[in-house]
């Protein structure tokens, strides 16, 4: 048996899975909390926590004291602000194919501000890499990232943007267990490149730290997601 957490998260990937297979359609109630405790044999914390996040993703609406509905989220890209997730996860799991191309990629020293994010010496040791990120062939952010490299697997240096950032962190053992964020509406012609580049610059910008399990900050991302083509969940509680 694992944590109380892990079971929580497997209950909810386990859910969602069946969501994005159509096997739960949109409107839908979902199983009740009771049905749920007894197919997964785990407890109502459980079911109740994996569901909490289910509607974070905006996957699930919860009604109180009618039960749980798959959301009518159509065919959009969204994510929810409260978990931290791979772009490219998210892109595939609401059924479109996800893409990467890579701009440029370059070792270099930080900058006094990526230095101070990070918690590095400025003039450290840096990877920069600037992708576009991509759902059926369609740029729909612009990602700007900054690794440190004091201490990074020089094995996996080379994997560094040439896909996940997520997935090459997590081979190194440096997977993100949180993130500090802002968020920011920007316009600006300077960010973006090739021929989707949008015209105007309308962007939201997730600017990022995001921290092991340990603490220590193992990435700057600064990611520009083309406005109107990506969508965020904003759960709110009362």
């Amino acid at each position: 048996m694992g944590s109380r957490t892990s079971l929580a998260r497997r209950l909810a990937e386990d859910v969602r899975a069946r969501i994005m297979s159509g096997e739960y359609a949109p409107g839908e109630r979902l199983p009740s909390e009771a049905e749920l405790v007894r197919r997964y044999e785990v407890s109502r914390v459980t079911v109740r926590t994996a569901l909490r996040t289910l509607e974070a993703q905006g996957l699930v609406d919860i009604r109180h004291g009618t039960g749980s509905f798959v959301s009518d989220f159509g065919t959009g890209i969204r994510a929810g602000l409260q978990e931290l997730r791979s772009i490219s996860e998210t892109i595939r799991e609401m059924g479109h194919e996800p893409g990467m191309e890579r701009h440029s990629r370059a070792r270099r020293p930080a900058t006094a501000v990526e230095a101070a994010k990070l918690g590095i010496p400025e003039g450290a040791e840096v990877l920069a890499v600037e992708r576009m990120i991509l759902a059926d062939g369609e740029a729909v952010a612009y990602s700007y990232d900054v690794v440190p490299l004091q201490g990074f697997p020089a094995g996996l240096v080379d994997e560094l943007g040439t896909g996940s950032l997520f997935a090459t962190l997590s081979t190194a053992g440096l997977l993100p267990s949180r993130a500090l964020a802002e968020v920011h509406a920007i316009s600006d012609e300077t960010i973006g490149w090739g021929p989707q580049k949008p015209v105007p610059g309308l962007y939201v910008l997730l600017d990022q730290v995001h921290f092991s399990r340990r603490g220590s900050a193992v990435a700057h991302s600064r990611t520009y997601f083309v406005e109107g083509r990506f969508q965020f969940v904003v759960l709110r509680s009362n």
